[in-house]
């Protein structure tokens, strides 16, 4: 990677500007050609004091991009599928498969042949503009606006040879990786989007003696609006010319226009008095485009109490130095959910059967509710700020309870009703309630400068309103009351069966299971004794959410000695479990490779401690690959997220030059990582319990600033 910044800045009393460029070039981490990126960007700002009461300034940023990837983007899937007795490439360079056949597949992910053959490029122009006003009016108030324009413009073009792997032994012998009949194939995307913001505040600020006073009112408006096409070329000769025209066979043509408007109507009142008393009121109303027409909009109103307990003429000490005791009690909504979510949609291209022809036709595929509103949360905060010893340290602690009403999410609706998507629905409530803390330590003893920080946070997760519904989500998570957001819904291990006689005495599982599968519990059923026999019914919730950790905590320093500076930030959460599938856990999941804890760990009669049941193929083994505690893995982990060692040269040494400042630095990014789950990265796998995500990278920086 290589990347070059370039800043000009100046002004005056009445005006001041800034201008900047920059250059990026950098690699990925893939072979291929399909790993590059190129960017320009530039930025200017600009303010002026047109008279003493009107300020205008203007921004404007933007970039352009040009990076390249493979046709075929899902890279890591394959990787993971690839087999380690799969031939790369053949003495004459044409790529190979295996003369091995292995159950399960029939064709073979060749990385190399995918990463050097098919090739999409992306040229991407963006540019974010803004006219800003400050007008002082009479009796105190200033008027404030801002209009921005935010515009996106992409190409995605992508061109796909037909890919061919050979036998090695039998080299006249082939398999098509790509079908005959859509490769060659040309492809191209482009994307148009324009978001248009408008914000603009009236503010009151006065002064009575003690009494400080100020106000504000204001609105926003925000359309973000798309529009994308799509269309693909097939019948080509081989790979020379990729233009459409070079095409025979038109394939298809898609797109569609969107617009996603948010507009807010806001007001806040402040009050201080003589530095001790705090308290603000706050009030927003929000209307949404993404919700139904009758409930789109909702107000959330909010208040803050405040106390410096140090100001008052009762306290006196040398040890506190700063006491603040505070509270605060509002709302806040979300509407994070697909577009028009709120309307039933006909899909076009649904072909029917009618007096034995294939007819064209439309339909319904999803049920939604016209009726849905915001999902509204309401906080209760108490906190306490202390500085003690001179202000050297610095502590907070809050304490919080969340209450969610009316979540959206989507429900699952019978599949005898047409096998319908289900609508979302505001479903209930959940409570957050939990503890923060931060602690900061600042001191310079000498030439040694010295700044230690750290906060903690611990949540607690409920889903308290549901009733008797259960909502079933297909990574073998459910929403129930009483238990976290997503809590998991598995079945309960009990180890591995040793022998043929505790399988035969143990709940029957399936009739292929022997010594070395997973033994699940057999729950009680409704009349609280088992049925002898292990099914859905035996799952159980896990009072674990598989998306909110119940710790999150970070720590950090910063050292500086004689124009050196070193620092560094940790960042980590613990309290939370994935449910890890595929590679990960399948040994040669669909013909696929196997982990190399399958060769040492597996159960086998002289192992029978092991960590892993018996070695199968993913098909045979069924009973040891369900959802169950077994594969339940703590992803806690520690994370070095930075670590800096910068050096600033004596300003004697460089004045000479007629420069103000120089500094040099080297820095890395998530250099280290602690957790017990070794398998993958603990922070990826939280978000997909899978291999196929692109990993965490270790990034090593270097740099040297000027000032003239």
């Amino acid at each position: 990677m290589s990347k070059h910044d370039l800043s000009v800045s100046g002004g005056a009393d009445k005006y001041q500007y800034r201008l900047s460029l920059g250059y990026l070039d950098r690699d990925g981490i893939l072979f291929g050609p399909g790993n590059h990126e190129k960017k320009y960007s530039l930025g200017v700002n600009i303010s002026a004091d047109v008279t003493k009461r009107l300020k205008v300034g203007a921004t404007l940023t933007g970039y352009y991009r040009n990076y390249t990837q493979p046709f075929y983007t899902d890279s890591w899937n394959y990787l993971a599928r690839a087999l380690p007795i799969l031939t790369d490439t053949l003495a004459d360079g044409r790529y190979g498969n295996s003369w091995l056949r292995t159950a399960g597949r029939n064709n073979w992910e060749n990385p190399r042949m995918l990463a050097f053959n098919g090739l999409q490029t992306k040229v991407v122009q963006r540019f974010l503009s803004t006219i800003s006003l400050e007008y002082k009016l009479p009796f105190d108030l200033k008027y404030s606006a801002k209009f921005g324009v935010d515009k996106y413009d992409g190409m995605l073009s992508g061109f796909t040879p037909r890919m061919q792997t050979w036998n090695p032994k039998k080299t006249t012998e082939f398999i098509n990786w790509n079908s005959p009949a859509t490769a060659p194939r040309a492809a191209k995307n482009d994307y148009n989007d324009l978001n248009i913001t408008f914000f603009n505040t009236v503010d009151w600020v006065r002064t009575f003696g003690k009494h400080n006073l100020s106000a504000m009112i204001g609105a926003s408006y925000n359309n973000f609006a798309t529009d994308t096409w799509a269309t693909s070329y097939y019948g080509y000769l081989d790979g020379t010319l990729d233009a459409f025209d070079a095409g025979n066979t038109w394939n298809a043509t898609s797109g569609k226009p969107t617009a996603d408007v948010l507009e807010s109507y806001f007001g806040r009142f402040n009050y201080d008095y003589d530095g001790r008393y705090f308290f603000q009121f706050t009030d927003r109303s929000d209307g949404s485009s993404r919700l139904g027409i009758n409930t789109r909009w909702m107000n959330f109103p909010s208040a803050e109490v405040g106390w410096r307990v140090d100001k008052e003429a009762f306290f006196n000490s040398d040890f506190v130095t700063f006491l603040k005791l505070r509270s605060s009690y509002g709302a806040m909504g979300m509407q994070n959910i697909d577009l028009y979510s709120y309307t039933r949609t006909v899909k076009p291209g649904q072909d029917y059967s009618f007096n034995g022809t294939i007819n064209s036709g439309a339909a319904m595929l999803t049920d939604a509710d016209p009726n849905m509103r915001w999902e509204r949360t309401v906080t209760a905060n108490i906190g306490v700020d202390v500085n003690i010893f001179k202000n050297k340290i610095a502590l907070s602690l809050d304490a919080y309870h969340r209450n969610t009403i009316g979540m959206l999410r989507q429900i699952n609706i019978p599949a005898q009703v047409g096998g319908l998507g289900g609508p979302i629905k505001n479903l209930g409530g959940m409570i957050n309630k939990g503890i923060e803390f931060t602690a900061q330590y600042n001191d310079k003893i000498g030439n040694v400068s010295l700044t230690l920080y750290g906060n903690a946070a611990y949540n607690y997760n409920e889903v308290t309103k549901l009733g008797d519904e259960v909502i079933y989500f297909s990574d073998g998570t459910i929403l129930k009351q009483g238990y976290p957001v997503n809590a998991f819904y598995i079945l309960e291990s009990e180890g591995l069966f040793q022998s043929a006689d505790e399988v035969a005495n143990h709940a029957y599982q399936s009739p292929k299971t022997i010594p070395g599968y997973i033994k699940y519990k057999d729950q009680p059923t409704k009349d609280n004794k088992p049925d002898g026999i292990i099914n859905g019914d035996d799952r159980v919730a896990i009072k674990s959410s598989s998306l909110i950790p119940k710790f999150n905590y970070a720590f950090g320093f910063t050292v500086g000695y004689k124009g050196f500076a070193l620092s560094t930030a940790f960042q980590g959460v613990a309290g939370i479990k994935a449910l890890p599938t595929a590679n990960l856990i399948f040994p040669f999941n669909n013909g696929a490779n196997a982990t190399k804890e399958w060769l040492t760990d597996a159960w086998t009669p002289e192992n029978p401690n092991a960590k892993l049941p018996i070695v199968t193929t993913s098909t045979l083994g069924v009973d040891n690959y369900q959802r169950s505690t077994f594969w339940l893995r703590d992803v806690s982990y520690l994370r070095m997220r930075n670590i800096q060692l910068g050096y600033a040269l004596p300003e004697k040494l460089v004045s000479r030059a007629k420069i103000q400042k120089v500094s040099v630095f080297i820095n890395a990014e998530n250099l280290l990582t602690f957790s017990p789950f070794k398998d993958f990265d603990p922070e990826s796998i939280m978000n997909s319990t899978n291999l196929y995500t692109y990993p965490m990278l270790k990034t090593f920086n270097g740099g040297i600033n000027v000032t003239f």
